[in-house]
């Protein structure tokens, strides 16, 4: 019998092996690549597309560059012009200067956008990356820790798309896929969708703030880590939409409920119960 894999998918659609696929069904339905996939029949054709490819970033960055340098020049020449000619700038050009700085903001952050799913594929199971780092050390430097700070900062200026909102709800969410600073801004996601935010007139800043502060003060070991916390809290996500808890729990007993899976093994040493009493640690 004929086994479907994602590289039988990948030489179909002649993409390359960063693109990203996605399989629909004949409703328009996304389809799980796997081998259990039935087969093709003339009333229920799939369709296979490729929704993202991967494009060479530091081609890319020089394009960009130039392109933004060129909008400015020609921006420039035309406030001159009407400087000359009328005597005085209208707030017009000031606002469209303000578009252009806020366009190229974003664009120096979309190594950093894969979180919105342009570059993730959610639709074929765990990615099964490894759970551990051996040369890893119980602590990263402040230069570490400070770059996660960055491009979380970053991502918060963006919105995440409604496919991964609707995905980050599901029991079969891929852990494996996100970095440190992805899974902050999933963190956050989750107080806007259950809407803490306002409920709780949490300032956006504070909550940053917060949800950055319980990355710095989990350890770098082999499971009580920032993953696990991002998996538990997940989970516990996914049960409170998929259970309808705001419906049947007070705001406060829902709040409480996804605070403590993100805090529960904070600064955790990484070692276990029977460790703790046969060492008589402070513990």
């Amino acid at each position: 019998m004929f086994l479907c894999t994602s590289d039988t998918f990948r030489a179909a659609a002649e993409a390359g092996p960063h693109d990203v696929l996605k399989l629909y069904n004949n409703r328009g339905s996304i389809v799980n690549i796997s081998p259990k996939l039935p087969d093709n029949t003339p009333d229920s054709k799939y369709r296979l597309e490729v929704v993202a490819t991967y494009i060479d970033d530091l081609t890319v960055d020089k394009s960009r560059q130039e392109d933004i340098r060129n909008i400015e020049r020609r921006l420039e020449d035309l406030e001159k012009l009407i400087l000359v000619d009328a005597g005085t700038i209208p707030h017009e050009v000031h606002d469209m200067k303000l578009k252009i700085q806020s366009f190229n903001d974003k664009l120096e952050g979309i190594e950093h956008l894969s979180w919105l799913g342009l570059f993730k594929d959610i639709s074929s199971g765990t990615s099964l990356q490894p759970f551990w780092n051996k040369k890893a050390t119980a602590k990263q430097d402040e230069a570490s820790y400070q770059h996660v700070y960055d491009r979380f900062m970053k991502m918060s200026k963006v919105d995440i798309t409604e496919e991964v909102k609707e995905y980050l709800c599901k029991p079969t969410f891929d852990n494996w896929q996100w970095d440190d600073a992805e899974m902050l801004m999933l963190l956050r996601q989750m107080f806007i969708d259950l809407k803490f935010t306002t409920k709780f007139n949490i300032e956006m800043d504070i909550l940053h703030n917060w949800l950055f502060e319980v990355y710095h003060h989990y350890n770098a070991i082999p499971f009580h880590n920032f993953k696990h916390c991002f998996m538990v809290t997940q989970m516990m996500y996914g049960l409170i939409q998929i259970m309808d808890l705001p419906k049947k729990l007070s705001d406060l007993e829902v709040l409480i409920l996804l605070t403590s899976s993100i805090c529960h093994d904070l600064d955790h040493p990484g070692y276990n119960n029977a460790y703790q009493v046969s060492n008589t640690t402070s513990l």
